[in-house]
């Protein structure tokens, strides 16, 4: 056939006036160039859209709407979806994948797992505000807490994150790594050596790529 797999590609958290999806162009280049069909969307929150940030609430709505659309895109094969995001995006595809997205895998680098606790543990001060504000405060926290909702993540999931990231600290990851294997979920984790909370280092399309290739070829043999 000529439809292929395509990718909804998340951008993470920027300052209020940036079009934040700029910042994933080379990503979606790489994966483009490996014969995915990329859509990168401004999330709710950031021009050129509008609303507001709302840290992993309607965003999540939106992720499945986008999703939905980008499945019956010609060119595009609905039955190989996939979903990826960096930081915030990375919370966002999470959360999408336990409300049943329709997509093959996931790949989430730095993500934000669990809002409360990345609240109480990061060394960056206006993060504590974000969690009570955006967030929703402790009551707004477990439906945009990827821990809470770990039992219903059963598709592939890769985790990247970098292992000096103290702004995400490295154990939202690594906490819902060993959940999930405790679960025995498909979950493979890669840790980046001496790497912070750096896009540029730790969104590396590559891993992404390989881990969407091996789902694709387990489903081929």
């Amino acid at each position: 056939s000529d439809r292929g797999p395509a990718l909804l590609l998340l951008h993470g958290w920027s300052w209020p006036d940036n079009d934040p999806s700029r910042s994933m162009v080379s990503a979606a280049v790489a994966f483009q160039r490996a014969g995915f069909t990329v859509l990168v969307p401004s999330m709710r929150g950031w021009p050129p859209s509008g609303g507001e940030d709302d840290c992993a609430g309607k965003q999540v709505d939106d992720a499945l709407q986008a999703l939905e659309w980008l499945g019956r895109q010609s060119g595009v094969d609905a039955d190989w979806l996939f979903l990826a995001g960096f930081s915030q995006g990375g919370q966002v595809a999470l959360l999408a994948a336990t409300y049943g997205a329709p997509v093959q895998a996931v790949a989430a680098f730095a993500p934000v797992v669990q809002p409360g606790a990345w609240g109480a543990v990061t060394h960056v001060e206006g993060i504590r505000n974000y969690v009570v504000e955006e967030c929703g405060g402790p009551d707004g926290w477990p439906s945009r807490d990827v821990m809470f909702r770990a039992s219903r993540l059963e598709r592939p999931l890769l985790l990247v994150h970098g292992e000096a990231d103290r702004r995400v600290p490295t154990q939202q990851s690594t906490g819902l790594y060993d959940r999930l294997t405790e679960l025995q979920r498909p979950v493979k984790l890669e840790l980046i050596a001496g790497a912070e909370h750096d896009q540029d280092a730790v969104l590396q399309p590559q891993l992404a790529i390989d881990f969407f290739r091996s789902i694709i070829g387990q489903h081929r043999e």
